[in-house]
């Protein structure tokens, strides 16, 4: 639609006014048009702007969409120690606005390109094992945190600002030899939301 419309622009800006009211030049030949014909040409080109602005309109409607999510882990225990990085399983929704975290997998989908905002929180309680974990944009590690074994009552903490073209992930991932622990109380939680569309 936009197509035809800008060519319909070019087309009537490079048409030469020849006669007052009924003779018009386009490129080297000459048209004649009668009053009736003008009228019903500016009468088209008025409905076309029209559905350009509404065009316009619904082609912007998905960049207004909304995007907020918070998920606590839903452990009843431990998660860890484990001989690799896992990623940390996010099942207990608080809140999710577009449906855009997989709570099975852990993980974070892009619904649009834009910048979001990316928080977690992680508890351990472990005299052994460590507590870090870190945030992963794809494949890319943006953030690694840890606290060294000391018992209960440990947390820590990570965010970060992220520009995400649509498609891509985001999740958490515990480091091997890591433990967190988790209750009804959601000390493990993941939230995320979009700050704005780019």
């Amino acid at each position: 639609m936009r197509v035809s419309v800008v060519l319909l622009l070019l087309c009537l800006s490079s048409v030469h006014l020849h006669r007052a009211v009924d003779q018009l030049v386009v490129g080297d030949e000459q048209t004649e048009f009668t009053q009736s014909q003008i009228e019903e040409l500016k009468k088209q080109d008025a409905g076309l702007e029209g559905s350009v602005d509404s065009t316009e309109l619904s082609a912007e409607e998905p960049v207004r969409r909304k995007v907020a999510f918070s998920y606590a882990s839903g452990l009843k225990g431990s998660l860890g120690p484990c001989n690799k990085e896992v990623i940390v399983p996010f099942h207990k929704k608080i809140t999710d606005v577009g449906n855009a975290f997989n709570p099975m997998t852990g993980v974070f989908t892009a619904p649009l390109r834009g910048v979001y905002y990316f928080r977690f929180n992680l508890y351990g309680s472990s005299y052994f094992y460590s507590l870090a974990a870190c945030l992963y944009k794809n494949h890319e590690k943006i953030l690694d945190v840890t606290k060294s074994p000391r018992g209960w009552y440990k947390y820590v903490v990570g965010g970060a600002t992220l520009l995400l073209r649509k498609g891509d992930h985001v999740y958490v991932k515990l480091k091997r030899k890591s433990q967190i622990h988790d209750d009804n109380e959601n000390h493990c939680t993941f939230s995320g939301f979009l700050l704005f569309p780019m």
